[in-house]
């Protein structure tokens, strides 16, 4: 589909078949319009709704999701092509980071009293409030997780929301706003528009959305940066990685090798914080090569509950991996599993070894089933291989040596860190994530996430007056050299 046309409707495909699913008919301007008019009519109710009701509306939105369980996996198995058990993951996640934003709210948007220092008269503090309407743009990949984040965070934080999900994979959301209305009687809080970048476009530039939120490519991230510094509007970017995976000499072997698979092949190496680079110390090199290999060779990828690992979701994206591993296949040791179908976008669970530190490989973001591995001989080494490619998303680190893993983590230009464990902070709802360089800015889940989505409001008073203060100009004369004595005694 040609995303700069506007379409009439969404066309869903499945990918692991190629099988046409459903349309789903796409947002006009018209409409676009009337669902901005609708959000500003709500909008000003949401900003002051009371922290406790938005906790109340959110527990009744995850228990209505809880009752269809069945249907989210269905849906998102359907549209993305993953295995079922990932996305039996994927809704776990959701839930839980719904639950856990839920836990937040009560305590998070209480005031918070500020020191007033030497100005004892004075009182202040501060409240976190609504930044208004919150415009969400959200990825393929984990069409449940990865909206309901940043959905749930900015609706927790008091603001009505409009979302754009990805064209490939918008009948997750259609089920989700189902959900939504049906079990919360708050239909204009929440809203969904379909289209491809146009209507991306005509989201991040409308002058009603107050921030914007995307989850998505750096490519695009950039764009969506450079439109929203021209209305000074500020943006969270969640955006692509290239995460490196560091495996010492002392390390459990035989759980290295297996998070390498896991954490590089899962939902097909579709995965933001996806292990995509390994650097191994060169004295553990050959028996890891030589174990992962082994593995490798075993795992399938198909439709069948049989295989391990799902389809590529777009064919733009396997068209991707094809080209990046067809320029190193004759300089690296290439180690491949099994396609056991040839119907869907499958690509075989891959293993590159000793590719070009300047091939695409190993300099752009893969976004499917191929780890590359390469090996290191010091600590500074491998920093800096590392921290080579600008992206800053995550990075694992496996050793037993505890003060070892936090030298090398310190020094890692990441916005989160594994030790001897891949992807599973991601799962830790009260977590931070974001992060940095290409990889974007801003943070999302726990209380961070919500902040994120608000402005931070100062207040001050007075404890009592005593006439005018001595610095106005009525005093402040008469007070000077006082002001000089208190300050030499004082700060002195």
């Amino acid at each position: 589909m040609n995303n700069n046309l506007l379409p009439e409707s969404l066309e869903v495909f499945e990918p692991s078949t190629q099988e046409f699913i459903k349309s789903i008919p796409a947002t006009s301007p018209e409409e676009f319009l009337i669902k901005i008019k609708n959000a500003k009519q709500k909008k000003e109710y949401w900003n002051n709704s009371k922290p406790r009701y938005r906790k109340i509306i959110l527990k009744k939105f995850r228990k209505a999701i809880i009752k269809r369980l069945e249907d989210f996996i269905v849906i998102i198995t359907k549209e993305t092509g993953k295995k079922k058990f990932e996305s039996l993951i994927e809704l776990y996640g959701a839930v839980e980071h719904l639950k856990n934003t839920e836990t937040l709210i009560n305590s998070i948007f209480r005031k918070k009293r500020r020191n007033v220092g030497t100005l004892i008269t004075k009182k202040a503090w501060t409240k976190l409030e609504p930044v208004g309407m919150a415009g969400i743009i959200s990825p393929w990949n984990y069409p449940l997780l990865l909206t309901i984040t940043s959905v749930v965070e900015a609706i927790a934080a008091g603001n009505v929301v409009i979302l754009k999900p990805s064209e490939y994979t918008p009948l997750t959301t259609e089920l989700l706003k189902e959900v939504w209305d049906k079990s919360t009687g708050e239909e204009d809080v929440f809203q969904v528009i379909y289209g491809g970048s146009d209507l991306g476009s005509k989201l991040v530039n409308s002058n009603h959305v107050d921030i914007i939120c995307f989850t998505g490519s750096t490519k695009i991230g950039k764009i969506i940066a450079r439109d929203c510094a021209k209305y000074l509007k500020p943006v969270i970017l969640e955006l692509g990685g290239k995460d490196p995976m560091i495996i010492c000499d002392d390390t459990d072997l035989n759980r290295a090798v297996n998070a390498a698979l896991w954490g590089g092949m899962t939902n097909a190496g579709q995965t933001c914080i996806s292990v995509e680079r390994i650097y191994v110390d060169e004295r553990i090199k050959d028996i890891f090569i030589e174990k992962i290999s082994k593995k490798v060779k075993q795992l399938k990828a198909g439709k069948s509950t049989n295989c391990d690992i799902g389809s590529i979701t777009t064919k733009n994206g396997l068209e991707k991996i094809i080209n990046q591993v067809n320029k190193v296949k004759n300089t690296s040791g290439i180690y491949q599993g099994i396609v056991d179908d040839k119907k869907g976008y499958f690509y075989p669970p891959t293993i590159v070894v000793d590719p070009n530190d300047d091939s695409d490989l190993m300099k752009d973001e893969t976004f499917g089933p191929v780890v590359s591995i390469s090996s290191f001989r010091t600590i500074e080494e491998v920093i800096k291989k590392a921290n080579s490619v600008g992206y800053g998303l995550s990075a694992s680190i496996f050793t037993k040596n505890k003060k070892r893993a936090i030298i090398i983590a310190k020094q890692l230009k990441v916005g989160s860190i594994a030790i001897n464990d891949v992807l599973s902070h991601y799962g830790i709802a009260d977590l931070p994530f974001g992060g940095t360089g290409l990889s974007g800015f801003g943070r999302v889940h726990g209380k961070e996430g919500i902040k994120s989505f608000c402005n931070l409001k100062s207040y001050m008073t007075n404890r009592f007056q005593i006439g005018d203060e001595i610095w106005w100009y009525s005093k402040s004369k008469r007070y000077y050299n006082i002001i000089i004595r208190f300050l030499k005694f004082y700060f002195g």
